[in-house]
C-alpha cells in the first residue's frame, strides 16, 4: 500500500502527516508530545509506526514551500528533499498561498492573503475561481491599496485588516495538502522543494 507525506511548517508551526487510501491517516499536531516539533524524523517515525506502514512505502512527498516563516520553511524543505533523495521521489512543491485560498474559499468572493514579512514588507496574494491569481512580497502599504480597490473579499493569513473581519485561518487542513497533491500533475523525478523567499529591495 503507497504513503503519501505532507509537510506544512510556513505558519511557524511544523505539521508532518501521512495519507493512505486517499485519507490522512496520521497528523502530528494531534499528538501533544510532537505539537509544534521540528523533529521531522520523529515525527515521521512515529507517523509509520501508527499507521503501521514502512519508509519504503511512501510514494509521494508534499512539501509547504512558503511565503511566511522562512527558517522553518527551509528546514522542512530541506527534509522534505532529502527524504526525496534518499527515496528517488520526487517533490510536489506546495505554495501556502495556494493552500490558504483553497482553505478559506467559500466559491466567492475572493480570497485575500496576507502575511508579515520582514518589515515593513508583507506577501500578499489574491486567490480567485480555484487558482492563485496574484502574489507579489511588498510593503504594507502597498497590500492595504489593492485591497481597497476590492469590492468583497474573505482574509487569510496573519496581519488583520481595519474594516475587514478577521482572518479565517493561517493553516490549512492536512486534507487541503492531500486534495492539492491529488490534483497536480506529477512532477519532474528530480523535482525539489523551493522556499518562496522575500525580495529585498
Amino acid at each position: 500500500m503507497t504513503v503519501t507525506l505532507l509537510i506544512q511548517a510556513s505558519n511557524g508551526v511544523p505539521v508532518l502527516a501521512l495519507a493512505r487510501d486517499g485519507a490522512i491517516r496520521f497528523d502530528s499536531s494531534a499528538i501533544d508530545s510532537l505539537a509544534g516539533s521540528r523533529d521531522y524524523r520523529l515525527m515521521l517515525e512515529t507517523g509509520l509506526a501508527e499507521i503501521g506502514a514502512t519508509l519504503d512505502e511512501i510514494t509521494r512527498i508534499g512539501c509547504d514551500i512558503g511565503p511566511g516563516g522562512l527558517g522553518v520553511t527551509r528546514t522542512a524543505a530541506a527534509f522534505a528533499n532529502g527524504l526525496g533523495f534518499t527515496l528517488g521521489l520526487p517533490i510536489y512543491a506546495l505554495p501556502a498561498f495556494a493552500l490558504l485560498g483553497m482553505e478559506a474559499s467559500d466559491g466567492q468572493p475572493p480570497v485575500a492573503l496576507l502575511r508579515r514579512a520582514g518589515r515593513p514588507y508583507v506577501h500578499f496574494g489574491i486567490y480567485r475561481d480555484g487558482t492563485l491569481a496574484h502574489y507579489e512580497h511588498c510593503l504594507e502599504e502597498t497590500a492595504l491599496e489593492k485591497l481597497a480597490e476590492l469590492d468583497k473579499y474573505r482574509l487569510a493569513g496573519n496581519i488583520p485588516v481595519e474594516g475587514a473581519e478577521p482572518p479565517k485561518t493561517n493553516t490549512a487542513e492536512m486534507t487541503t495538502l492531500l486534495s492539492f497533491v491529488d490534483a497536480a500533475p506529477e512532477p519532474a523525478a528530480n523535482a525539489r522543494a523551493y522556499p518562496i523567499v522575500e525580495v529585498l529591495i
